[in-house]
């Protein structure tokens, strides 16, 4: 079975808070922010967002 990719676009906060490192305050931030064009752009807008977590967001399904 395929695993579920999370876009980060569009998805909802729920989808959002269950990614890595996210929990629903960032979740609702990145909500917030949207639309991200590629992983520098997400990590330029949202605050605090270190190449761990992202590595941590991209294996944990998510993209951009």
């Amino acid at each position: 079975m395929a695993e579920k990719r999370i876009n980060l676009n569009s998805a909802s906060k729920e989808e959002l808070s269950s990614l890595p490192m996210m929990g629903e305050t960032r979740a609702q931030y990145v909500i917030e922010h949207r639309p991200y064009k590629d992983w520098d752009d997400f990590k330029n807008k949202v605050p605090s967002v270190s190449e761990t977590m992202l590595d941590d967001l991209k294996k944990g399904g998510a993209e951009v």
